[in-house]
């Protein structure tokens, strides 16, 4: 794909991990869930840990290889370096994708990457015989839920709390 920033014609891919990068990836992706699972959910690291844990285990049963799941680094080629990753997940029976994560290192953030990769995660997805895509996307992430509204995704369900 192709973006334009700073007039410089920029191009990201899709590049499988290696067995390193994918420890990586599931160390620093269950941190940052259990984290987000404790602040929205209000409850224990403890318990959040063991929730983003048992979900990990089941989702990716045979690690990076597990069958319709595709988790791939996002590299600029010009400067060929990993900027970001993306996770998702093809369900064949109901012609849909789901994305369990998008992330982009925040060193690389607000720079078009998560936008690129998303319209190739499209694209894919197609190419796969999907119909309909979709995510998650907690509430608290404002920044987030403006990308995808603007990339044409809407809410399919809302949850709401109020704190007493």
């Amino acid at each position: 794909m192709v973006k334009y920033e700073q007039g410089v014609i920029v191009l990201i891919q899709f590049q499988e991990m290696n067995e390193q990068e994918f420890m990586n990836f599931r160390a620093r992706s269950l941190k940052e869930y259990t984290q987000e699972i404790s602040e929205n959910y209000d409850i224990t690291l403890e318990r959040a840990s063991e929730q983003a844990s048992k979900q990990f285990n089941e989702l990716l049963s045979d690690g990076q290889h597990t069958e319709d799941h595709f988790i791939f680094k996002l590299v600029d080629d010009q400067l060929q370096k990993s900027v970001g990753v993306i996770w998702y997940f093809f369900d064949k029976d109901e012609k849909k994708a789901f994305i369990y994560e998008i992330w982009m290192d925040p060193t690389h953030r607000g720079k078009g990457y998560g936008s690129e990769a998303i319209e190739m995660y499209h694209k894919r997805a197609k190419d796969l015989g999907a119909r309909k895509v979709g995510l998650h996307v907690f509430g608290k992430n404002a920044g987030a839920i403006k990308l995808y509204n603007r990339l044409g995704y809407e809410a399919t369900g809302i949850v709401m709390e109020k704190q007493l």
